[in-house]
């Protein structure tokens, strides 16, 4: 079971270490950003499903405004 929860800080460096890695691409494995992710950490508190995504960048952008969307409420 999947108890580590996604914070800001985690997807910073899971971002910025995949975007150095892979560019906006999938990994060696064929494997979407969103799904490395979804893999690692608890996602069920997202209201947003990032698994089918396709670019990090897309993916990274939707997490960290639903990260900021907890904060406003």
């Amino acid at each position: 079971m999947k108890t580590r929860e996604l914070t800001y800080e985690l997807l910073n460096g899971e971002y910025l270490n995949w975007a150095i890695q892979y560019g906006d691409t999938r990994n060696d494995q064929d494997l979407r950003f969103g799904q490395v992710l979804h893999s690692k950490y608890d996602m069920s508190s997202f209201k947003i499903d990032v698994f089918y995504r396709e670019g990090c960048g897309d993916v990274y952008s939707d997490l960290l405004k639903d990260l900021y969307g907890r904060e406003v409420e």
